[in-house]
């Protein structure tokens, strides 16, 4: 599938595996549309590809506004005339316990995190349809609520599980309809990025931690991650999630643990609704 030539658009794409994501695109030759609702962040992202000599239009948007994200397709469309890859990849952690709910914490995060998904399908699913070509529409999911349920952030594994509903649904209604547009959802490892904050300095407390067990995950950078989506986006993926092989090929075989953990969380919740058992198994 060459890329040359076409058009993606990004949203959280000022920082983290948004912003790695565009770089990798770049030198496949596309042209891109990235947005973030930071506008300084995303125009020193802007800056730096322009400067690599990438074709980029950068929109400041807050997806948790339909309008903005509106305006983000007609902006795409007016300044490049086609849309082709359309990776959803705003997010924010969120959280709140259940024991002492806070309820704009959950709005919060749903906002964004689920309404902002709808948002960009309602903005940018037309225009696919309309070009009538294979076109990528893509979100970045989680682990925290796919593989299991990562209990002690319900907020955030709520949004992530709902996410991934979303996706698969979208993917059988486009198969009914005959549509030939990729569906895919990244599911990214543990990833150095700025997710829990700006203060990137506790990845170095998480790194030390990981090396206390050898079945841990490790740390996984987000030009490593980028890697993974351009080849789920060429092999028109939906589960767009670094596999074994590509742990040893693209990681150095690194996140091994993480590999066998998945399976082992997957089976457990599979086993806990045959067997009508605890949740306990899965639960992380």
């Amino acid at each position: 599938m060459t890329l040359e030539g076409k058009v993606a658009v990004i949203t959280g794409a000022s920082t983290g595996i948004g912003r790695s994501c565009a770089s990798v695109l770049a030198r496949q030759g596309m042209r891109l549309v990235l947005a973030a609702r930071r506008a300084e962040r995303l125009q020193s992202t802007v800056a730096e590809l322009v400067e690599s000599g990438a074709e980029v239009l950068g929109h400041p948007v807050d997806v948790g506004v339909f309008e903005e994200v509106q305006g983000l397709a007609d902006a795409a469309m007016q300044a490049f005339g086609q849309v082709d890859v359309v990776f959803l990849k705003a997010g924010v952690p969120g959280g709140s316990p259940l024991l002492d709910i806070d309820l704009d914490a959950w709005r919060g995060a749903v906002d964004t995190n689920v309404f902002g998904l709808l948002h960009g399908i309602k903005a940018f699913l037309p225009l696919l349809l309309e070009q009538g070509d294979r076109g990528s529409l893509l979100t970045t999911s989680s682990g925290a609520g796919v593989h299991g349920t990562s209990y002690n952030t319900p907020t955030y594994a709520m949004t992530k599980n709902a996410q991934l509903t979303i996706m698969e649904a979208l993917d059988g209604q486009l198969r009914d309809a005959g549509s030939d547009i990729h569906v895919g959802v990244v599911l990214p490892p543990l990833t150095r990025t700025n997710l829990a904050g700006d203060d990137l300095s506790i990845w170095s407390a998480v790194e030390k931690m990981l090396a206390t067990s050898a079945d841990a995950p490790a740390l996984i950078e987000p030009s490593e991650v980028a890697e993974v989506i351009l080849e789920g986006i060429r092999a028109r993926s939906f589960w767009i999630e670094a596999t074994a092989e590509q742990n040893e090929r693209l990681f150095g075989g690194r996140d091994s643990g993480a590999v066998r953990r998945k399976e082992v969380l997957i089976r457990a919740g599979a086993n806990a609704m045959l067997h009508h058992s605890s949740p306990d198994p899965y639960l992380w």
